[in-house]
């Protein structure tokens, strides 16, 4: 029996060529932007899934400042870890990561290649995370100082298919001993370490600093629980260490924050972390939009389904009469819709292979390659097969089997007292559905155009910041050579040195307060060690005072303060202003400048201070002509090569690390923008398939109107203006929940746009025009022909 369904079915598909293809293509679409947006959401809460023990990871955050000032860090103290391993027994392991975001590593023809991905870390850390260590000793690989563990891909392109073991790379001037090889990490994991280099050297090379527990904010601290430990139990007893270590005044000043490995990915508040950050709300919105998707297809397909099934009305009547049961007639729909979901499934993965590589800028493909080979991917096309032909079939299937034989065969037709309201209802939803992503959309641009054109309070055009290794003692005396040189081109306006710019996150914080004022009263500030002409060159705006120049003497005494700061710190006449700073080191201020945004709009802009330590800088900024930009570059190339000829040069612009902030957010109203039009598309294909129907259903009222005199505009306006009334329904159930899903995303960000009305018109208006193009095609087809043919047999 099921062999002759599904004959059938393939007769069906066969015969009605058009409406097949129709059908397919608007389930495969549905179903491959469906898939593509649940691989999106599947990498992101699959975050950290791969370690075996992350049940009991934990990292050790904190919290400093004032109820005036406080600021969140990922990073704690360096003799935190060794503490807990000793002093608390609810810690089964306790380890220290430093990441060195700026390494320059030689390679075997002594070249300088820059590595973002290198970090110092104890030889514990293969106990507490699942890193498949390929070559070498997973407990004493990192013993060692100067040892090495670089990933199986930097192993490859440092050392071709030779056996690195035992071989050397230079760190700087530093030679590391390759002592292990990793398989390379997956992409879902903020910690993507390529070179671990043991922490160890660190101690080695004398950087960690005298008072260990006092200096805090670079060391990222992780545990590992024991089972049935507690995390109030341990931030109790790390408290007690605080107070022990430090005394009172920095345990008032300072809360930790027991992060589980889990919530990292989801951290966009704390200072100096590391990894690409995810967006609960992003995921929301994909998720949903994927639902939403799949139920407009659905609903489409359905539309259409009964649209076509109402012309085999014959068909049905003959098998009811001859003895076929509802029972066989359902099996018999539903045999056909799920042989049309996985025709569509199938056409829905390819195209979702064609999408996945047309967006690899948007999303990243290899994360969604490698969730494809799990069984998320087969559970969720299986998935879409069991909710299509289920769902989308099984309304037609119950809906055409319930006809009485007698209604069927007196002209091929069913009752026409029927309403067909629950097909109404299809469309007002999937309407509904396209306006909240069109709405969603629009928010989404414009709060991207807010954020690109306001005034940052820095000029972001025209900068060029250049990695200098001022880590490198010969290098750094060579640094005056290269700016004098530098400012003898007329198109270099300004250099300086700085420890980061705007767009360039800052882990730097230090306790600030008034000269006449007890510690007690300190505030937090965040810290930009920065050169003469740092305000010339990225553009900042000094309201009050002046820069810092190499006019004056002394200037590693003068510090310039941002707005926020003069006003958290309460000073009225700020120019002069006398401040202590840690250490007890007496500042002045010299300069007032504007508020800048260092970092996004998610984020309100910190109280600044902006002084000069040379120690503390990583990189060079030149402001240049918009003119002749490609002479500058080559200039500046030039004279770099002259100065520091072994010295890789690379360049990039202050504005694209600054847009670099908003990728999450471009991605997404890219990616939304696409989906939406697709997601309007397949609401078309079903409002086509329903004024077909309407328009068949009314033919004979139409020529009995054109033969009393209708006009065509007439019988247009009449036919059109249903579907304006179910477009209105849809605006009056999708606006109240656009506008709260959007409200909700806008809350990420601490300056943001307000939602205007007209974005509600917008939208709504696009939907309607977009209707009324579709059906309009049915109407006037139906309007103009000839009255003769639909009466002929009346």
């Amino acid at each position: 029996m099921f062999k002759n369904y599904l004959k059938i079915a393939f007769r069906n598909i066969f015969k009605f060529k058009i409406f097949s293809t129709i059908n397919v293509l608007g389930l495969a679409i549905g179903m491959a932007i469906c898939l593509l947006m649940l691989m999106y959401v599947v990498n992101e809460i699959s975050y950290e899934n791969f370690h075996q023990k992350k049940d009991r990871i934990y990292r050790i955050a904190v919290e400093w400042g004032s109820e005036k000032s406080k600021m969140k860090f990922a990073g704690s103290m360096p003799a935190l870890a060794p503490a807990l391993n000793s002093q608390i027994p609810e810690v089964e392991k306790a380890i220290r990561i430093q990441p060195d975001y700026d390494a320059v590593i030689k390679n075997q023809a002594n070249e300088e290649i820059r590595e973002e991905n290198l970090f110092f870390a104890d030889a514990e850390i293969f106990d507490i995370f699942s890193f498949n260590l390929l070559i070498g000793d997973r407990a004493n690989a990192l013993i060692e100082p100067f040892s090495v563990v670089l990933s199986e891909t930097q192993a490859k392109k440092y050392f071709g298919e030779k056996n690195p073991i035992g071989k050397f790379l230079n760190y700087g001037d530093t030679p590391l001993k390759i002592t292990g090889i990793m398989e390379d990490v997956p992409v879902n994991t903020h910690l993507k370490c390529e070179f671990l280099v043991s922490y160890s050297t660190l101690e080695a090379l004398g950087k960690i600093p005298d008072k260990p527990w006092n200096h805090w904010g670079t060391d990222l601290t992780y545990v590992l629980l024991k089972k049935n430990a507690t995390t109030n139990s341990l931030i109790k007893k790390m408290d007690e260490l605080l107070l022990k270590n430090t005394g009172e005044w920095h345990t008032s000043r300072m809360d930790f924050v027991v992060q589980h490995l889990s919530d990292i990915h989801w951290d966009r508040e704390s200072r100096g972390d590391i990894g690409a950050k995810g967006n609960k709300m992003y995921v929301y919105i994909f998720l949903t939009a994927a639902l939403f998707i799949l139920i407009i297809a659905c609903f489409n397909f359905m539309n259409l389904s009964t649209s076509r099934y109402l012309d085999r009305m014959k068909e049905i009547g003959v098998r009811k009469v001859v003895g076929a049961g509802r029972g066989q007639l359902i099996k018999q729909f539903l045999t056909e819709s799920f042989l049309v979901a996985i025709i569509s499934i199938i056409i829905g993965v390819i195209l979702f292979e064609l999408i996945h590589s047309v967006l690899y800028s948007y999303l990243d493909s290899r994360a969604m390659l490698e969730v494809i080979n799990f069984n998320y991917f087969y559970a969720i096309v299986s998935g879409m097969i069991l909710i299509v032909g289920l769902f989308a079939g099984g309304y037609p299937a119950l809906f055409l089997s319930r006809f009485r034989p007698v209604e069927i065969m007196k002209r091929g037709k069913v009752n026409g007292n029927v309403k067909f309201s629950f097909r109404n209802i299809l469309v007002v939803i999937q309407f509904a559905i396209s306006i909240i992503l069109i709405f969603g959309t629009t928010i989404i641009y414009q709060q991207l155009n807010y954020m690109k054109n306001s005034d940052l309070g820095f000029d972001k055009e025209d900068v060029l910041l250049l990695n200098f290794p001022f880590s490198d003692k010969l290098a750094k005396q060579k640094y005056p050579v290269l700016r004098d040189e530098l400012k003898k081109n007329p198109n270099i306006d300004a250099v300086t040195c700085a420890y980061t710019v705007p767009g360039i996150n800052s882990r730097m914080n230090m306790s600030v307060r008034k000269k006449e004022d007890s510690q007690e009263n300190s505030i937090n500030l965040q810290a930009l060690p920065a050169d003469f002409g740092y305000a010339s060159s990225i553009g900042l705006k000094i309201i009050k005072g002046r820069d810092f120049s190499d006019k004056f003497s002394l200037e590693e005494e003068n510090v310039i303060l941002n707005q926020t700061a003069v006003n958290v710190l309460d000073l009225e006449n700020p120019i002069g202003t006398k401040l202590k700073l840690p250490g007890n080191k007496d500042v002045t201020i010299i300069g007032v400048a504007q508020d800048f945004h260092v970092e996004s709009f998610h984020k309100k802009i910190n109280p600044m201070l902006i002084y000069i330590n040379r120690d503390m800088f990583i990189l060079m900024a030149l402001k240049i002509s918009p003119q002749n930009t490609t002479e500058t570059i080559a200039y500046v190339k030039e004279k770099w090569k002259n100065v520091l000829p072994d010295v890789e040069f690379n360049y990039r612009y202050i504005d694209d690390a600054y847009d670099k902030l908003y990728q999450a957010e471009e991605k997404t109203g890219r990616l939304l923008s696409i989906f939406t039009a697709l997601a309007l598309f397949i609401s078309c294909l079903g409002l086509f398939g329903l004024a077909s129907f309407m328009t068949n259903k009314r033919i004979k009222e139409i020529g009995i109107r054109k033969v009393l005199g209708a006009s065509v505009t007439g019988i247009i306006f009449m036919l059109n203006k249903e579907f304006i009334k179910r477009v209105i329904f849809a605006n009056i159930f999708a606006w109240p929940v656009a506008w709260f899903v959007m409200h909700k995303w806008l809350q990420y960000f601490a300056y943001r746009i307000d939602i205007g009305w007209w974005t509600f018109l917008f939208a709504g208006a696009i939907a309607l025009v977009i209707a009324l193009f579709t059906v309009s095609y049915q109407a006037v087809m139906s309007a103009i022909a000839n009255p003769i043919d639909s009466l002929r047999y009346e």
